[in-house]
């Protein structure tokens, strides 16, 4: 690519041999309220979050308050989903049995 950098996922990084530069935080846990303020007054917020938010805001309170209230493991749901769709963590096609190990054996 030109000026040998190029925005893509980190295993097309690896097969063009060129270092991947993670710059986003591996764990957003530990996020705060005011972060997500700003976040949510971004103009041009990262797409992720953009989605994320977009998720949330559209979805019926009674849902969500029925999530928070009830516990509902959102992480299990997402494995789950993600599991049925027969892809990797690179969102590349592994095959349903694989993904399910993949995403179902993790902890």
């Amino acid at each position: 690519p030109e000026d040998n950098w190029a925005v893509c996922e980190q295993a097309t990084a690896s097969e063009m041999e060129m270092t991947f530069l993670d710059i986003l935080p591996i764990d957003y846990s530990t996020i705060s309220y005011k972060q997500l303020d700003t976040i949510r007054q971004d103009e041009e917020p990262l797409p992720f979050w953009s989605e994320l938010v977009g998720l949330v805001s559209t979805a019926d309170g009674e849902i969500l308050r029925f999530i928070l209230e009830n516990k509902i493991p959102l992480d299990k749901l997402i494995r789950h989903e993600l599991a049925s769709r027969g892809y990797d963590k690179n969102h590349r096609w592994c095959g349903f049995d694989r993904a399910r190990e993949i995403w179902l054996n993790e902890i």
